[in-house]
């Protein structure tokens, strides 16, 4: 068996092949095509490989999955710690494949290829829903840099991008710049929306194919493209032994610290899936005003911890739900009685 580590870089990755011995049998800068991985790969099979979770390293799991027979993907800050760094792409690499060599790389959840372009969807959705709200909020800051008349006249529309409200924002006449600027926004504005409802699409195709996600949909707070995201990030839920670990996972726990006896709770972890937190977090509101279980729950807490605190008490109680959901393979049913435990857990 051969040992390759690859430091993925944008335009080119460095690449050390070992053998069992640790004797480095090649080191090289190469480019990122599946030509030249395969012409320095050809010599060295059965091979393993491992790549950094570094920005786009998809790219060179995506190469390496041609051409060796497992890849794996190492976690950036445990292998820095256990990798001796002296910020220089030939060093990282050989760390990599030593690690391999001794089964003692530090590994990362490495999804299939499907799951990562769905990955991508989403997100690409998000961006776009992202940007949408920047361009509004632009738009709302040069209106309220308008005389008098226009800005009371905006206090009659519930939504100024309504239907009425973006025609009347279309007909406003503006001094100079301000009309130009204006209209380039709702110009944008128009075309982010056509984007996000074409990316909604996408997102309901996935649904419609996807039973695992249906399921999640049954529970209340989600629509279909939180339904679909929370499925898509959790991937295989059994590769969490109980409901803790996806709320740790999911970034709905805080940090706990203990000593003689004693026990601190602090703000919630931040090595998470920020995806998952965002998704649960954003859920809760939704899901107390549609089942009577969580409102309960939410109220007990919200009277002894406050909002935040009670939000968040949701949104970990809905990832639960969604542990038992998708292990079980069955529709969430709401519980007659408002489970949970006494308003102490933050």
């Amino acid at each position: 068996m051969y040992y390759v580590g690859v430091d993925y870089h944008k335009k080119y990755s460095t690449a050390t092949v070992m053998n069992e011995k640790e004797e480095i049998l090649v080191q090289k800068d190469i480019p990122n095509t599946l030509a030249a991985f395969r012409v320095l790969l050809a010599p060295f099979q059965p091979a393993v490989a491992a790549v950094e979770a570094t920005r786009n390293w998809s790219v060179a799991v995506n190469i390496l999955e041609q051409l060796v027979n497992d890849v794996r993907l190492a976690h950036p800050a445990d292998t820095k710690i256990m990798v001796k760094r002296l910020s220089t792409d030939k060093i990282d690499s050989r760390g990599l494949a030593r690690l391999l060599v001794h089964n003692m790389l530090p590994e990362a959840y490495l999804r299939d290829r499907p799951n990562r372009d769905n990955q991508a969807i989403l997100r690409a959705r998000s961006f776009f829903v992202q940007q949408r709200t920047r361009v509004k909020n632009r738009i709302h800051d040069l209106i309220d840099r308008q005389a008098e008349p226009i800005r009371e006249q905006t206090q009659s529309y519930s939504d100024l991008f309504g239907s009425k409200g973006l025609t009347w924002l279309k007909s406003l006449e503006l001094p100079v710049p301000y009309n130009k600027l204006v209209n380039q926004l709702l110009a944008s504005l128009e075309n982010l929306s056509t984007q996000i409802s074409t990316s909604d699409k996408l997102v309901k195709e996935l649904l419609a194919v996807d039973g695992e996600a249906q399921l999640v949909d049954t529970v209340p707070g989600f629509g279909p493209f939180f339904s679909v995201l929370i499925r898509t990030e959790i991937d295989d839920i059994h590769r969490f032994p109980d409901a803790d670990r996806l709320c740790s996972y999911a970034g709905v726990v805080p940090w706990t610290e203990s000593s003689g006896g004693k026990v601190w709770h602090g703000s919630l972890i931040k090595q998470s899936n920020r995806w998952l937190r965002w998704a649960f977090v954003e859920a809760a509101i939704p899901a107390i005003v549609a089942d009577e279980g969580l409102r309960r729950l939410y109220e007990r807490y919200r009277k002894v911890k406050g909002t935040k605190i009670a939000k968040v008490v949701v949104a970990r109680r809905l990832a639960r739900i969604v542990y038992q959901v998708l292990t079980q393979k069955r529709a969430y049913y709401p519980s007659p009685v408002a489970g949970g435990r006494k308003p102490q857990e933050q």
